[in-house]
């Protein structure tokens, strides 16, 4: 059992500006926050989403669609000339928003996706856009290395090795490379300084979190970050020694999974050091944003067949088939108990999106189901709210007679905000925000109604993950 990734691309595709931004609600379902949380309230371009790049770019190559190829030009061509003025990307805040504008690991993602574009893209794309690729990459990674000094700040272990990914990209792909005489000795740095053999067990590695900090490990969803990299290197400097560690890091999180109330394989949250002991959290926990860890083990897997890593990637992929929308979208997480669980992000799905295009392949007809306008609304139910969207239009909504959450947005605007109603004032958004027509939506101790006639409800999708049974019309 496999998701619907024709599904997934066009849904992924309704956030694309025509400027190549990725717009979306960018929830961070495994910190829990988003920038409702932090008060920020943008909903614009996302490095973290820049994966969805480098899909598109394999997609052209493969299926020479004129309409997708000028799509990605334009992401190119966004990406590679949003700079802040110390050499730093914008739009780098995730889940905080574009109060934010530091951090390591949010500059270096989009390297890597520049970086897997053009490698993907060799084929067709052009000499300008393969130069911008290039110098955009040199400028950051350079910049980066005297912002945040390897060895010399709070390292941190997936966004190191998502430096070194976006360096070894960068050798790879162009002649020029200033790290060609360290990069290995970097790599060896980090497998002896933060690797951690038993956890769960002696075949297994885990990475500290932070250099010097040996009470926690990296949570789950970071594990591509450093596992694609050690393949990658074992392909370019024929050292079995990175295969073998990026394969027990595989197995650290293949031996740590879980299974869910609904019967359903999860990536767990993290382990923590507890006196002499450790000490797994299962949740709560993201369902996307899977996608890049799972993404290094089938690298892994193309180099060592591995029969227990190979089924938890089948396992994997039915936990995103279970929790897909019709839209095309996942549930985010579970264990929230708030917005985090049901509000998709397009940051995290296009890590999921990358994944399994790698996994799967395009099918048939991929180029043409991505720019498929989708006309029905969707609807995805949580304990506690709703996600809604139609069209433009997005909400974050709550049941009947209560008022918490009520964020509306549109995917072509870069801001979103409460819906004032009544209250009116400076604060309301214009008026080509109002989503009238969401559906209403009663939760009773027994159960979840649709507050609808027959024929209204004939044009809604709906998908929940609340306790509660979805029982169907009100009246």
């Amino acid at each position: 059992m496999k998701p619907n990734i024709h599904a997934l691309g066009n849904w992924l595709m309704s956030w694309v500006q025509k400027d190549g931004a990725i717009h979306g609600f960018h929830n961070h379902s495994v910190w829990g926050s988003n920038p409702y949380r932090w008060a920020d309230f943008t909903s614009g371009h996302s490095t973290w989403a820049s994966p969805l790049m480098a899909a598109l770019s394999r997609i052209v190559a493969e299926e020479h669609s004129t309409r997708l190829k000028e799509h990605v030009l334009q992401m190119i061509e966004f990406q590679t000339t949003r700079f802040q003025e110390d050499g730093q990307y914008k739009h780098i805040g995730f889940q905080v928003g574009e109060m934010l504008n530091q951090g390591l690991i949010h500059n270096m993602m989009p390297n890597v996706a520049l970086g897997l574009t053009a490698l993907h893209g060799r084929s067709w794309l052009p000499l300008e856009s393969m130069a911008n690729i290039r110098q955009s990459m040199l400028r950051n990674l350079q910049a980066c290395d005297e912002i945040y000094p390897f060895k010399k700040t709070r390292n941190i272990s997936n966004q190191e090795y998502c430096r070194l990914w976006g360096k070894l990209l960068y050798q790879h792909l162009f002649p020029d490379s200033p790290w060609r005489n360290g990069i290995q000795d970097d790599l060896n740095f980090m497998i002896e300084n933060f690797h951690i053999k038993g956890i769960p067990d002696l075949d297994c590695e885990a990475t500290f979190r932070y250099l010097g900090d040996t009470s926690m490990v990296e949570p789950a969803e970071y594990y591509g970050l450093m596992i694609a990299p050690l393949v990658l290197a074992y392909e370019m400097f024929n050292k079995p020694e990175y295969l073998h560690h990026a394969g027990n890091l595989c197995r650290h999180l293949a031996r740590s999974a879980w299974i869910d109330r609904n019967e359903q394989k999860r990536m767990h949250r993290m382990w923590l050091r507890r006196g002499s002991e450790w000490t797994k959290m299962n949740g709560p926990m993201l369902i996307a944003g899977m996608g890049m860890s799972l993404y290094g083990v089938a690298r892994f897997l193309e180099h060592k067949w591995d029969e227990e890593l190979a089924y938890f990637l089948t396992e994997c992929d039915a936990t995103y088939a279970s929790y897909q929308s019709p839209r095309g979208y996942f549930a985010s997480a579970t264990g929230w108990q708030n917005e985090a669980d049901i509000s998709p992000s397009s940051a995290w799905h296009a890590h999921d999106f990358y994944y399994l295009l790698h996994r799967h392949g395009l099918g048939a007809n991929m180029s043409s189901n991505l720019l498929v306008p989708h006309q029905r609304i969707s609807v995805l139910l949580g304990d506690q709210c709703i996600w809604v969207e139609e069209g433009e239009h997005w909400a974050i909504n709550d049941y009947y007679w209560q008022d918490v959450h009520k964020l509306i947005g549109r995917k072509d605007e870069a801001i979103f905000g409460r819906d004032t109603g009544w209250v009116g004032g400076e604060r309301a958004l214009p008026n080509h925000f109002l989503f009238p027509n969401q559906p209403v939506f009663v939760k009773t101790d027994d159960g979840i109604y649709l507050k609808a006639d027959e024929r209204t409800a004939q044009n809604i999708d709906i998908t929940s993950i609340a306790e509660l049974p979805y029982l169907g019309l009100w009246e």
